[in-house]
């Protein structure tokens, strides 16, 4: 049996959070994670954070009342508004910014230039309320970084991480601009310099970053994390929950918590069953793809149901979308690309099976999907196209295909790009 103050089940951005805050204020802090690797989906993501009034924001001098994005939110979530969670939220949501960045090696770059993704919604701001994880130095992990998830390889330049905003600009611009291509050449001689040496990149951007400066501050504290570790159920005694079991390579082992436990293990995108259930458009639980972790199972919210616990199924939507791709990889297996810029780049269409376009390629993710079902006929399979010209992929990229001078011949053989000289011939490759 372990004695620990806080156990905390999963390694993501949440998770991790409260292990570091936990362990700040002078808990004994057990971190327990099913998969090989910590990070969770957060290690794969973007790393930004909505975050009005946020501390960065207010030093470049944005500043706005409470009461302003509160009306937003008030707004886009019509009858499913709480007040009190909501103002909660924006009240914490700065202070937590603020506490990191004094007590964690977790920093962070501004959006100020990011709008919020309903422009039109009352209130909505040009920008200001965004920020995000800023580049992290994995050498500051030492060999805990061995045990940090990569970003997903379909994200990256052959596993060299690219951060949002100005950084991938230079990337896009690298064949346009002198001074974006020694920016480029910059980094990656310095990233293959880092995977002569370490085995790996170690300028760590979005998500990696975020899941890098977290942990970096909870190892200096003392907190555990142990990997391959399986939580299998929540221990309760006279109505409290004083622990759980976790499973490992030698067996399970019962971790006692004498101050609580934390579920930090996500929702549920690979759990067929609980898709079957809650999502519409996958009645057999497999017609839905997700970006997400493979290891998202539900867990938690199943070891949450067995002690009494339940969902909430009066939400608008049982889960946040993003339009995805199948990616053919070299040993067999799908990489799921999330597509998140390049859609909304001009030049380039989403259109169904019939050819017909179906919403504005550059609304938010949620929204492309949410159009997606919409215009999709009962009984068939929910999926779109992206069109494109040549002129666009090479400048842009499109999903995992990256733009020039990278090659386009291994995703033509694979089947996850398609060409044709005319609309009607790229119809009949489509099928």
């Amino acid at each position: 049996m372990i004695q620990t103050d806080l156990l905390v089940i999963a390694s993501g951005a949440g998770g991790l959070s409260a292990a570091v805050t936990a362990a700040h204020l002078g808990l004994r802090v057990l971190v327990a994670e099913k998969d090989a690797q910590y990070g969770g989906t957060t290690a794969w993501s973007g790393g930004w954070m909505w975050i009005p009034r946020n501390p960065l924001a207010v030093e470049a001098g944005i500043v706005e009342d409470i009461e302003t994005p509160l009306s937003y939110l008030r707004h886009e979530l019509g009858d499913q508004f709480d007040e009190a969670r909501a103002r909660t939220y924006l009240e914490h949501g700065p202070r937590m910014v603020d506490f990191f960045r004094r007590h964690t090696a977790l920093q962070f770059i501004d959006g100020n230039a990011i709008p919020d993704f309903h422009g039109n919604t009352p209130d909505a701001a040009l920008g200001g309320r965004s920020l995000c994880a800023a580049p992290f130095d994995g050498r500051r992990l030492g060999r805990q970084i061995d045990r940090l998830k990569p970003p997903l390889r379909e994200t990256t330049l052959w596993g060299m991480g690219i951060a949002s905003g100005a950084e991938l600009r230079h990337f896009m611009n690298a064949m346009r601009s002198a001074a974006s291509f020694r920016y480029v050449a910059g980094k990656v001689l310095a990233y293959w310099r880092d995977q002569l040496q370490h085995g790996r990149g170690m300028r760590l951007v979005n998500g990696n970053a975020l899941v890098a400066g977290l942990p970096a501050s909870a190892f200096e504290r003392g907190v555990e994390i142990r990997t391959d570790s399986p939580a299998r159920r929540l221990l309760v005694e006279e109505g409290r929950v004083v622990g759980a079991v976790l499973g490992g390579p030698d067996g399970d082992v019962e971790v006692r918590a004498s101050r609580g436990v934390v579920l930090a293990c996500g929702g549920f995108p690979f759990d067929v069953e609980r898709k079957k259930a809650w999502l519409p458009h996958a009645p057999s639980g497999h017609e839905h793809w997700s970006a997400a972790s493979s290891g998202n199972t539900g867990d938690g919210l199943r070891m949450g149901e067995a002690i009494g616990a339940a969902l909430n199924g009066q939400l608008a939507q049982a889960a946040a979308l993003a339009p995805v791709s199948l990616v053919p990889r070299a040993d067999g297996s799908v990489a799921h690309f999330p597509h998140l810029i390049e859609r909304a780049k001009p030049g380039l269409i989403a259109v169904t099976a019939e050819g017909k376009r179906f919403t504005n390629e550059a609304d938010s993710y949620h929204d492309f999907v949410r159009g997606m079902l919409a215009a999709v006929p009962a009984g068939r399979p929910v999926e779109a196209w992206l069109v494109c010209d040549h002129t666009f992929i090479r400048r842009y990229g499109l999903g995992a295909v990256k733009p020039a001078p990278m090659p386009l011949r291994r995703m033509l053989d694979n089947g996850y790009l398609k060409r044709g000289a005319t609309p009607a011939e790229l119809a009949r490759q489509c099928g």
